[in-house]
């Protein structure tokens, strides 16, 4: 069980770890479309407001979807594990069963 709780911290890491990194490429991007438009231009100046807006909300609904579908994959995978563990306490401390039948059977 702690393996699986591991696992799941370091798919969650991973996840926030390449968000970081996205975001910080597009930040980079960005930068890179701000320079190639000229100040004086206003009409592409405000076109490129627009999409780096776009790209940012795109980005950030992305990276939103992603963290609730790791978190709902682990919530499942946890309440699975969860009753592999249970059904494999019940099996181990009960002993067999005797039914009357076989009580009756016993000579004793």
């Amino acid at each position: 069980m702690e393996a699986v709780l591991t696992e799941e911290l370091d798919e969650e890491e991973q996840l926030l770890r390449r968000h970081r990194k996205e975001k910080k490429e597009l930040q980079a991007k960005i930068q890179g479309m701000k320079n190639a438009v000229p100040k004086n231009d206003k009409k592409r100046r405000k076109q490129l407001t627009e999409d780096v807006a776009k790209l940012e909300k795109e980005m950030e609904q992305k990276h939103r979807e992603e963290l609730e579908q790791l978190k709902l994959t682990t919530k499942e995978n946890k309440i699975d594990s969860v009753a592999v563990n249970i059904s494999n306490l019940v099996l181990e401390n009960q002993p067999p069963r005797i039914s009357k039948a076989q009580k009756r059977r016993v000579p004793g």
